[in-house]
């Protein structure tokens, strides 16, 4: 089934969403609250208090560059197509809900990394996110057969298919693993998203090779 060319240029969709990325990715930096002590005190407390905040930097890290990633494959996937049809725009809105929803859950795992229904929050936020992320690429995939991509003309989605494919799951599957790892502790689940770069790395390296020798 092909989309017919009805419906709106995806500049206006890619407008929305970049705008709103770059939102919820300036407002994860509110989760930062800054220590509120006396100046007198401060040179005796504040290193202490900065120290103290470790895990809320490490879970904005994670944030930051989680929705980094989610941008840049919005970008990737909708590269291929001109045209948005009603469909898929609901799903990119309701994709831009979840993405808006994260400054929120940062902010609340941040705060009370050691209570498991805050940290679940989070992991469950972020799951929601892949899985429409995904969505958005399974349904361009099934119903835009004429793709658009001026320099893949020929090859369309197929050349980095396996690559985004690689890439898609790894958000998921590693949030899957952080909320099994949260019920044990809560704050350590946090760590498991710093495999996310490394699965990153390998399908930078791994499918180049396989396409050179295939």
């Amino acid at each position: 089934m092909t989309v017919r060319r009805e419906g709106i240029g995806k500049s206006r969709l890619e407008s929305l969403s970049d705008g709103i990325f770059a939102f919820a990715m300036t407002l994860l930096v509110i989760s930062l609250a800054v220590p509120v002590i006396p100046k007198r005190d401060a040179p005796d407390l504040l290193p202490m208090l900065i120290s103290g905040m470790f895990s809320e930097f490490l879970i904005f890290a994670i944030a930051f560059f989680i929705l980094a990633g989610y941008w840049l494959s919005h970008h990737r996937i909708l590269r291929s197509i001109e045209y948005v049809d009603d469909h898929l725009i609901w799903i990119n809105i309701l994709l831009l809900f979840f993405i808006v929803l994260i400054p929120f859950t940062t902010s609340i795992s941040g705060d009370y990394d050691n209570v498991l229904e805050a940290v679940l929050l989070f992991h469950i936020n972020l799951l929601c996110a892949s899985a429409l992320l995904t969505l958005v690429w399974l349904y361009i995939r099934e119903h835009y057969e004429e793709l658009t991509i001026e320099e893949e003309p020929k090859l369309g989605l197929k050349r980095i298919e396996s690559a985004e494919k690689f890439r898609a799951l790894a958000i998921p599957a590693v949030t899957i693993l952080a909320i099994g790892v949260s019920f044990i502790d809560p704050a350590k689940s946090m760590w498991c998203y710093l495999l996310i770069p490394v699965i990153m790395v390998i399908a930078g390296r791994v499918y180049p090779r396989l396409r050179n020798t295939a």
